[in-house]
């Protein structure tokens, strides 16, 4: 039987934090933001802190902390970003609800701070399929936040989370995600539509393949009238270490070699493209990628 504290018990294992952060519901950032509210607002779901250990394997700790820039645990934010255009209103993942961790959940307040009413919402589309992704999808009452969304996921991510033999991949302290995320696909049921990358999931916005967090994340990408912005989701994790070290592999990543690829190709095209990008626990959230010698940057808005 699935049991909501031993799943809480077993997310807090894997990610060991050794402290919360305290997370207020908040706007976190806006662009492209013209009459009638339309443009993009990112939106806080919370947040909590893990040992930076965890920023990337066969890294000596000192070393992480160092480029990382902090003494103790590495802050991770929750951002949630909502693109209003017409009478469209389009949520990029919905937050870790209320079985997650403590200082995560917050995405219910957030949105009534910004005034968007969770029945206005037209749209979900899911980057991956990981808990603080996906369990904001269900309310207190297990039914969904978006009551009139359509709601859509990559197919290679659902096929994976719903496997039988998802098990027999996964480190034992992740099995609760996989068995959160077959709960709340379930209650979903035929409300959840399945997509591949390189394909317009909603009018406008294309998905695009950015696998190794998991075998079936991608991105979004859409042009608003400052130009292009890539929605990555965790395809870029930190604002420093994603950017400046992207062979460092996280110990979020299922596929680890997958996602440095991943990475490389990501930051070489948001550079081309001059795209902003909208990171899930990038602090801030909005900036664009620089060069910096064979390296990168993110860089925000002043």
């Amino acid at each position: 039987m699935f049991d909501r504290r031993r799943v809480l018990a077993a997310g807090a294992a894997l990610l060991l934090p050794s402290a919360y952060m305290p997370a207020s519901a908040q706007v976190v950032a806006r662009t492209g933001v013209g009459s009638g509210n339309a443009g993009v607002t990112v939106l806080s779901d919370g947040g909590f802190e893990m040992p930076a250990g965890m920023l990337a394997r066969d890294v000596e700790a000192e070393t992480i902390r160092s480029v990382a820039r902090v003494s103790g645990p590495s802050t991770t934010v929750l951002n949630v970003t909502c693109l209003r255009r017409g009478d469209q209103t389009i949520v990029f993942d919905c937050g870790s609800g209320a079985n997650f961790l403590p200082g995560t959940g917050k995405l219910a307040t957030s949105l009534e701070t910004a005034g968007i009413a969770p029945d206005s919402v037209t749209h979900v589309l899911f980057t991956h399929l990981h808990p603080d992704h996906l369990w904001g999808a269900l309310d207190d009452f297990d039914t969904p936040l978006f009551p009139n969304a359509r709601w859509l996921a990559d197919a290679a991510e659902v096929a994976y989370w719903t496997s039988p033999k998802v098990y027999e991949g996964l480190p034992e302290d992740r099995h609760a995600f996989a068995a959160g995320a077959q709960r709340v696909l379930k209650e979903l049921g035929g409300r959840l539509e399945t997509r591949q990358a390189g394909q317009d999931w909603a009018p406008g916005i294309t998905a695009f393949g950015t696998p190794g967090h998991t075998p079936g994340h991608v991105s979004f990408g859409f042009t608003d009238a400052e130009g292009p912005v890539f929605v990555v989701g965790d395809a870029l994790t930190h604002p420093v270490i994603s950017f400046a070290h992207p062979d460092w592999r996280p110990a979020s990543d299922h596929e680890p070699d997958r996602a440095v690829a991943t990475r490389h190709a990501l930051l070489e095209r948001a550079v081309a493209e001059k795209a902003r990008i909208i990171g899930y626990h990038l602090p801030g959230a909005i900036g664009r990628v620089e060069k910096q010698g064979a390296a990168y940057r993110f860089v925000q808005p002043a």
